[in-house]
C-alpha cells in the first residue's frame, strides 16, 4: 500500500494528472478503512486473528491487480478503494493479535517490530518500484504490489495457527452492553483519537508531497526521489522500532510522551522544510530520514495505546477506532497540502502550516496525556 506514494510521479505520467488530482491518490487508499474500519474491529475479535488478517490480505490483493489493469484515473482509484476495505481489517487484526500474545512490558517492541514490518516494506517499494515503472510501466509495478500483499495469503495460514480462535475473552465482561461507541463517553480517548486525527493529516501529506516535493522544489530526479522516500521510510521503520522499545523500558505507563516527541521532530523538520531547501543530497536525506520519524514514528505507539485501552475484550475495536481517526486525516491531509500549495504556488506555505499542526500534536499529547495514560492503564 505504502508503494502507491512512490509512484506518483509516474502516475502523473502516465494517467495525465495534475498536482491536485495527486492528493487523491493516497487518501482513495484510506478512505474504505474510514468506512470500514470499526467493523473490522469487530470481525476481529469475534472471528479471530488468522481468517480476518488472511481475508483482508486476499481482498487488497485482488483489489490491486485490478488496479493494475484500470483502464483509466477514476477505474484506478476505484480500486484503490477496494484495497483498502480489505487493509482496514489488517490493522486491528494484527492490533488484537499483539494484545492477545505479549505482556504489558512488550506490547510496544511488538509493535514496533509489527510498523517497522510496514516501514520496511515502503522502503523497498521506494526503491523498487520506481525503477519497475521506468522500465516496464506504471500497471507492472501496481502488478507487483499485488504480488506481494497475495504472498502471504498463500503462505501463512499454517504459521497463524498460534493465534486462537476469536470469541469473548475468558474472564472479560464486555463494557457498556456490547456497544462499539462507548469511548465516545471518556473525553480523554475522544481528544486521543482527535491526536491520531492530525497525525494522519501529517503522514498522508508527506506520503503524497515528499516524491513531487523532492523533484518539483530540490530539483531531484525520478529515482532520486525515490531514495528519498526510501530514506524517510527508513526513518520511521528505525523510529517505530526504537520508540516502542523505549516505551517498555521508560514511562511504560505514560506512552502518550512518546506522541509528543514525535511531534516535535516533525515540526522542526516540516518547519525547515519550510524556511530552507536542501539541495546537497547528504543534507536532503538525513532530513528525509528525520521526517520519517516525525510523520510516521508515532504509530507504533499509537497503536499500542489505543488496544490497551480497549483491553483484552475489545482491543481490536478501539484499533479500529484508532484506525478511523488516522484514516480521517490521511483523507484529508493532502487535500489540505495540496490546496495550499497552489494558492501560494510554493511549498513553503503548506510546510509551515504542517509544521504547526506537528507543533500543536506535541502540546495537546504533553498536557492530555496523563488522562489518556490513564485510560490506558486500566485494562
Amino acid at each position: 500500500m505504502l508503494g502507491i506514494s512512490p509512484l506518483s510521479p509516474s502516475l502523473v505520467e502516465g494517467l495525465g494528472l495534475t498536482r491536485f488530482q495527486v492528493a487523491f491518490i493516497v487518501p482513495s487508499i484510506y478512505l474504505a478503512g474510514l468506512l470500514f474500519s470499526l467493523p473490522g474491529g469487530r470481525l476481529a475479535d469475534r472471528l479471530g486473528v488468522r481468517p480476518a488478517f488472511l481475508g483482508g490480505l486476499a481482498l487488497g490483493a485482488v483489489a490491486l491487480l485490478a488496479a493494475a489493469l484500470a483502464p483509466g484515473f477514476p477505474a484506478f482509484l476505484a480500486c484503490l478503494f477496494v484495497a483498502g476495505a480489505g487493509w482496514s481489517v489488517v490493522n486491528p487484526t494484527l492490533g488484537k493479535a499483539i494484545m492477545d500474545v505479549f505482556p504489558v512490558r512488550e506490547r510496544g517492541i511488538a509493535m514496533g517490530v509489527k510498523q517497522m514490518g510496514l516501514t520496511i516494506g515502503g522502503v523497498i517499494s521506494a526503491l523498487a518500484l520506481p525503477a519497475i515503472a521506468a522500465a516496464l510501466g506504471w500497471r507492472a509495478a501496481v502488478g507487483a504490489c499485488a504480488l506481494v500483499v497475495a504472498l502471504p495469503v498463500a503462505l501463512g495460514w499454517r504459521p497463524l495457527g498460534v493465534f486462537g480462535p476469536g470469541g469473548r475473552a475468558s474472564g472479560v465482561e464486555s463494557r457498556a452492553s456490547g456497544s462499539s461507541w462507548w469511548w465516545a463517553r471518556r473525553p480523554a480517548l475522544v481528544v486521543f483519537f482527535a491526536i491520531g486525527f492530525v497525525l494522519g493529516m501529517v503522514q498522508a501529506a508527506v506520503l503524497s508531497y515528499l516524491p513531487l516535493f523532492t523533484i518539483q522544489a530540490l530539483g531531484f530526479h525520478k529515482i532520486g526521489a525515490g531514495l528519498l522516500v526510501a530514506a524517510s521510510q527508513a526513518g520511521g521503520a528505525v523510529s517505530r522500532l526504537a520508540l516502542g522499545a523505549a516505551s517498555d523500558r521508560w514511562f511504560t505507563g505514560r506512552r502518550s510522551l512518546w506522541l509528543t516527541f514525535t511531534g516535535v521532530v516533525g515540526a522542526a523538520i516540516f518547519g525547515l522544510y519550510a524556511s530552507w531547501h536542501a539541495t546537497a543530497p547528504l543534507a536532503a536525506g538525513l532530513l528525509a530520514f528525520a521526517t520519517g520519524v516525525g510523520a510516521y514514528g508515532w504509530v507504533g505507539i499509537f497503536f499500542v495505546i489505543s488496544a490497551e485501552a480497549g483491553g483484552p475484550r475489545e482491543a481490536g475495536l478501539l484499533s479500529g477506532v484508532a484506525f478511523a481517526a488516522i484514516v480521517l486525516g490521511l483523507l484529508v491531509g493532502p487535500p489540505i497540502f495540496g490546496s495550499l500549495l497552489e494558492a501560494a504556488n510554493s511549498y513553503r506555505l503548506a510546510w509551515a502550516v504542517f509544521a504547526a499542526l506537528s507543533a500543536l500534536v506535541a502540546l495537546v499529547a504533553l498536557l492530555a496525556g496523563p488522562a489518556i495514560d490513564r485510560e490506558s492503564s486500566r485494562r
